[in-house]
């Protein structure tokens, strides 16, 4: 395609310049972008829906934003997650800030708050229910969570008292978290806690209360060493390894949660606890053998992904 050429004058003098529209750069981009994520980075640096993208091609751009659309696809082109050039990500229909301290929420992670939205509103004859989410990250599980139910409340059609919380070890991705939670209006209902698992909520909360549910939720870096070695780049370079990989092949951080949770919670009769832990789905056997160990007589129940892979373990204690 020729390129376009327009004439300007700027104090009498006359000067030519090339004329960049949505569809050159779509032209330009073809075959080392994904035709998609090429869409929604024109979209994302002109301020547009991807709607317009596509309905207005001839659209011209300035040389600035030609400059910056093109440094925005030359990062993605050396595996730079698309969610981290645009800052936003999609989780269970509701807008997600990301950056590097937090992974980037995944399709199959919606898994784990349908199951618990489920648990929960099934469970209508609870009086008080405490869900806490270990490992929150951009804290898309509570705050989805808690945006359901806080809803559901509103329409009459949830009575249970619901009290939720969102540990993690990473301060940074906290305050991700905060932000999420604050964009959602579920901030105030949301006790954010910085800790390694379990532990800031043992050494700070009773948690004694009789005729008490909690729920658990938890996704914990469950990578081996070889999967996450085969990893593609965009996550092993640019996602942090520390909520990705753990030893064990990838059990040890679902090990030590399950013996704090036998330690400070189960010893506790009055106590109705579930875990919903997402996994690898070749790790169905493996962890069963660890929840075994630590909980003979829990009951155990998996739950498969769209793709049908083992995604979601879930474990009734007590």
């Amino acid at each position: 395609m020729p390129q376009q050429h327009k004439l300007i004058k700027i104090f009498n003098l006359e000067f030519e310049i090339i004329i960049v529209t949505i569809k050159d750069l779509l032209k330009k981009y073809q075959g080392e972008i994904d035709r998609l994520d090429l869409e929604v980075l024109l979209a994302h640096s002109l301020g547009k829906t991807r709607e317009f993208v596509l309905i207005y091609p001839e659209k011209e751009l300035t040389s600035y934003q030609s400059s910056v659309i093109s440094k925005l696809l030359k990062r993605r082109i050396s595996g730079e997650p698309i969610a981290h050039l645009t800052k936003h990500k999609e989780f269970y229909g509701l807008d997600f800030i990301v950056n590097k301290h937090t992974l980037v929420p995944r399709p199959e992670t919606e898994m784990l708050v349908e199951n618990v939205l489920s648990h929960v509103i099934s469970h209508q004859s609870l009086k008080k229910v405490s869900i806490i989410d270990i490992g929150t990250g951009s804290g898309c599980i509570i705050t989805s969570i808690a945006n359901t139910l806080e809803n559901n409340k509103k329409q009459s059609t949830l009575d249970a008292k619901c009290i939720y919380c969102a540990i993690d070890i990473s301060k940074e991705a906290l305050k991700i978290a905060k932000k999420n939670a604050t964009i959602h209006k579920v901030d105030k209902k949301i006790k954010f806690l910085p800790g390694n698992l379990l532990t800031p909520l043992i050494e700070n909360y009773k948690l004694e209360n009789k005729d008490s549910k909690i729920i658990i939720i938890a996704n914990l870096p469950y990578l081996s060493k070889e999967i996450y070695e085969s990893a593609p780049i965009d996550v092993k370079k640019y996602e942090p390894k520390s909520a990705l990989y753990s030893p064990e092949q990838g059990l040890q951080h679902y090990r030590k949660l399950l013996l704090q949770i036998r330690e400070n919670l189960a010893s506790h009769s009055t106590l109705h606890i579930s875990c919903f832990l997402e996994i690898s789905p070749e790790q169905k056997q493996q962890i069963t053998k660890v929840i075994t160990t630590i909980f003979p007589l829990a009951q155990i129940e998996f739950k498969k992904d769209l793709a049908g892979k083992w995604r979601v373990c879930r474990i009734e204690i007590n």
